[in-house]
């Protein structure tokens, strides 16, 4: 039953996002499209100078590069987006783009009954390999799940849950960047060990390798990295020797990062997009990291809590799981702050913190397995069952309606959330404010702060307060 669970999983996680892709999708608009290009030119011209990928007329891609890519070092034209995902998946890439030209072949009437141009057939493609991965994570978040929680059939619930809510439900079929990071910070998270065990050399250098990966994917988790960097040197404090595969492996994914920063731009550490800020001072830089906090949680546009109303569970998981077991819940903690840190600070990140034209939450796509495993726990344990079972309706019922309408999950810079617009209704959101955007920092934005953090305090201390919450 356990490896039918562990198999089951996946695969109503792959039907019900194919399902998804199958509607009309954002999929290939803002950052993808531009991911798709640089792949493109990895799987066909085995480089990743991207001036004939714009400028051919037989490209199924017709973007315009914009600041996406621009002149490099040696006047070729580059991608500023990391490059570590488009060279990854080339070759799967290069399958969908073969595919997406032979359906030119297909019937005309058949092509034009079902409004399918190569552009859409490469889209869909693209959406299932993205899809295939986002099943692949959430297989290893039932095995982080059992190692934390054991063996409990509830767990695969949880596992679904999680993969089959926002975020991970309207990124789960982007090419985006951001669910790949997930699936290698949960295999450095389920391979954390390898350092301590009897083939540690190999091991650590595969476990090294990976954790670079995750700034060869974007240089945003370099905070993931740091983290799992400082965990893995306190596992083995006192046998410092066991560091030397995995710095092996660290290193390499360093130097590969720097040697293709200075390719491209001249440059060892910094790009055309990848810069530091200017500081701003102290109290300022706090106060701006902790707007954009609160903003990531409750923005009404961009805002995790608004389309993804399960993680209020999180606040109570976490000290749960601080009181049964201590250091688990310290590595998770680690995790997420040492990566938020990165990204809230206005002087590490310069581009703000919701990503643009995309669904709700982007950034925290990364590190949602980390605030979800101990709500697995939390929701095993069987504690405070009503809350927590309205809670999850009213996720389940956000995730149908998100589901059913994807292209509503996308905001742009400063628009509300779609999805909220059309479910309330377009004239009575006009006439009554559903939400305040946290963009710019006003009143009304602290108002939409405190408001959210309120509510998150007062569902916390319901969920904590019977004392049978904390029996072990």
């Amino acid at each position: 039953m356990k490896r039918l669970r562990g198999l089951l999983v996946p695969a109503i996680v792959f039907v019900v996002l194919a399902g998804l892709a199958a509607h009309g999708t954002n999929a290939a608009t803002g950052d993808p499209v531009h991911y798709m290009v640089a792949a493109r030119s990895v799987a066909f011209d085995r480089d990743l100078d991207l001036t004939n990928d714009y400028g051919d007329p037989g490209n199924i891609l017709q973007p315009e590069p914009g600041q996406h890519a621009v002149p490099g070092r040696n006047g070729e034209l580059r991608p500023v987006h990391d490059v570590g995902m488009p060279i990854l998946l080339a070759p799967a890439f290069g399958i969908a783009y073969r595919l997406a030209e032979w359906t030119q072949s297909w019937p005309e009437s058949f092509r034009k009954r079902t409004k399918l141009s190569p552009f859409i057939a490469l889209r869909q493609f693209v959406s299932l390999i993205m899809i295939a991965l986002t099943a692949w994570a959430a297989a290893l978040f039932l095995k982080a799940g059992r190692k934390l929680a054991g063996d409990d059939r509830r767990l695969t619930w949880c596992a679904l849950a999680w993969a089959l809510s926002p975020p991970i439900l309207t990124h789960g079929y982007v090419f985006f960047t951001e669910v790949p990071s997930a699936i290698v910070a949960l295999l450095c998270y389920l391979r954390r060990d390898d350092v301590s065990g009897p083939r540690w050399r190999w091991h650590g250098m595969l476990l090294g390798a990976l954790t670079g990966l995750l700034v060869l994917l974007h240089v945003r988790n370099v905070g993931l990295v740091l983290a799992f960097v400082g965990l893995t040197i306190w596992r083995v404090r006192r046998e410092p020797r066991r560091l030397a595969g995995y710095a092996a492996g660290l290193g390499l994914m360093a130097v590969l990062k720097i040697f293709q920063n200075y390719a491209f731009w001249g440059t060892f550490v910094t790009t055309p997009h990848e810069q530091f800020g200017q500081w701003p001072g102290l109290l300022p830089a706090l106060g701006e990291a902790a707007l954009r906090g609160g903003a990531m949680l409750f923005d009404g546009a961009h805002g995790l809590l608004l389309s993804a109303p399960i993680y209020l569970l999180a606040p109570a998981a976490f000290v749960m799981l601080f009181r049964r077991s201590r250091p688990v819940a310290v590595e998770l903690g680690l995790l997420c702050a040492a990566y938020l840190l990165f990204v809230m600070l206005p002087v590490t990140n310069i581009h703000g913190w919701h990503g643009g034209w995309a669904p709700a939450a982007r950034f925290l796509v990364p590190i949602s397995p980390f605030l979800a495993l101990p709500v697995a726990l939390f929701v095993t344990a069987g504690q405070a069952r009503w809350l927590a079972g309205v809670i999850v309706a009213v996720q389940v019922l956000i995730s149908q309606y998100v589901w059913a309408h994807p292209m509503w999950s996308w905001s742009g810079d400063a628009e509300p959330s779609a999805w909220l617009v059309r479910l309330v209704g377009e004239s009575a959101a006009s006439r009554i404010p559903i939400w305040p955007i946290v963009r710019p920092f006003d009143a009304s934005s602290w108002m939409a702060l405190a408001a959210g953090a309120t509510i998150v305090l007062c569902v916390t201390w319901m969920l904590l307060r019977e004392p049978r919450s904390l029996k072990t």
